[in-house]
């Protein structure tokens, strides 16, 4: 008896370091390839305490003149959270690939809905953004909101765009919003745990998030991600925040 519980225990240890392994692999997946002249990204990821086998991760890929690029946080638990998320992110990056960027969110819904798991639900928002011009288009299922640096107001402001949760209805609600992101200007992905923690509405967390990112880059951008989560204590889920910024003109 004893035998097999050290056995058991051994095993135990190994389907730990698998999970860890394949939770490094996805976050090391999550790259920005490298952006034209006057555009860069910049993100800083603060861990959860212990290992929750969180799924957050982003799949982008240069598409013509433009970036595609979708970050998504399965929300599901358990030692099968990861190596779905691993799938699904190699899923993901061949739909950006090969759909068109208003087709790509309702193909990662259909597969979700094939993949048949009931115990979780992900979120997830889409960015579409043409270097040339800088307009973009942003579509989220779920996902907190994007915020825009307004270079004139000198003020984070708080993207629109809303939607269903993928995974969960064959027609989930998901608006857009389109924009043109002008010399100066930011865009901020960030997952939920950066804004929701348990007894504290998320409403709040926005304005909170929106108030520090504010002050994060009052002396410019390079390392606000970084500062960002400084100032936030470790939690439950992992905390990341992701800047996509131009230069000025």
């Amino acid at each position: 008896m004893v035998l097999e519980r050290w056995a058991q225990l051994a095993s135990d240890e190994r389907s730990e370091a698998f999970l860890a392994a394949l939770r490094e692999r996805l976050q090391h997946q999550s790259q920005v390839p490298p952006l034209p002249s006057g555009w860069h990204s910049e993100s800083a990821m603060l861990a959860a305490d212990g290992f929750e086998y969180g799924g957050d991760f982003f799949v982008a890929d240069m598409v013509g003149d433009a970036l595609q690029m979708v970050l998504v946080d399965a929300c599901g638990h358990g030692p099968s959270a990861v190596p779905d998320a691993v799938q699904f992110a190699g899923a993901l990056g061949a739909l950006v690939l090969a759909l068109p960027p208003e087709d790509v969110m309702s193909a990662a819904n259909t597969y979700l809905l094939r993949r048949g798991r009931p115990d979780g639900f992900t979120t997830a928002v889409q960015l579409s953004v043409r270097f040339s011009t800088g307009g973009y288009r942003i579509c989220t299922a779920g996902h907190p909101p994007v915020m825009r640096w307004c270079a004139t107001a000198a003020e984070w402001i708080v993207d629109n765009a809303r939607g269903t949760a993928l995974g969960v209805t064959e027609c989930p609600a998901m608006l857009i919003t389109e924009g043109v992101l002008a010399p100066g200007e930011a865009l901020m992905f960030y997952t939920d745990g950066v804004v929701e923690a348990r007894g504290t509405d998320i409403g709040d967390g926005i304005l909170m998030l929106r108030d520090l990112a504010r002050e994060a880059v009052a002396d410019g951008f390079v390392g606000a991600p970084g500062r960002i989560l400084t100032d936030l204590t470790r939690g439950e889920d992992d905390r990341a925040v992701l800047i996509l910024r131009r230069d000025p003109a």
